[in-house]
């Protein structure tokens, strides 16, 4: 039986929604915005990928699942979206900056490129970018996503196509993908699961730790 996939997503700008219709038309799914998303409705599905674009780094909209990560860590997936073009390193640096540091261990991280215009952006969205681009603009060495975002608030970038969101498809449907094109999990095996709440457990004193449910699961 096809797993069943939920897709929670935060768009503000409709790259991100785009590239939700493109996987739901290539692996079917149902999608919810973030801020229509009920716990209830996570249990019915197999798999839960969250979208939404960068906003310093961070994943727009991720806050909305925190509550439910002890629920469903084992079946989240994440996707940023981004202005830049895709780097090797921006998995894991999205994943360090967004994903809760005690469940980053089990879930796979992706980043593809969308878009980005200025003129979409409120006034003082346009102010604080303008003031973050004085400053790469006065960087002596800037690098390339640097100097990429600073041409993109010049001319507006769309990159929105399937090719860049191909290796999650792939994911999504059991195929391999290269690790150097996401953020795999590290920890896979149920036995390295419960050792590693058990460890977390002992340092912080919670007695209520995850091991219970680990061996359950």
């Amino acid at each position: 039986m096809k797993d069943r996939l939920l897709i929670v997503f935060q768009s503000k700008h409709g790259y991100v929604k785009r590239y939700v219709d493109i996987i739901g038309n290539a692996v079917g799914c149902d999608a919810v915005p973030a801020d229509k998303l009920r716990g209830e409705m996570l249990g019915c599905y197999d798999k839960i990928l969250f979208m939404g674009s960068l906003r310093s780094g961070v994943i727009s909209g991720l806050k909305k699942i925190a509550p439910y990560y002890d629920v469903i860590y084992k079946k989240l997936i994440v996707c940023g979206i981004g202005v830049t073009p895709f780097r090797d390193y921006m998995p894991a640096r999205v994943k360090e900056t967004s994903v809760s540091a005690t469940y980053e261990k089990f879930v796979p991280v992706f980043y593809a490129q969308g878009g980005f215009d200025i003129k979409e952006l409120s006034r003082i969205e346009k102010w604080a970018i303008g003031f973050r681009i004085k400053q790469l603009q006065a960087s002596p060495v800037p690098n390339d996503d640097d100097a990429y975002f600073v041409e993109a608030a010049k001319t507006p970038v769309d990159e929105v196509k399937k090719e860049n969101i191909m290796p999650l498809i792939d994911y999504l449907e059991g195929r391999p993908v290269d690790a150097k094109l996401y953020s795999p999990p590290e920890i896979t095996d149920p036995e390295e699961e419960k050792r590693f709440f058990e460890e977390i457990a002992e340092a912080t004193g919670d007695k209520k730790s995850k091991t219970t449910k680990a061996a359950k699961d």
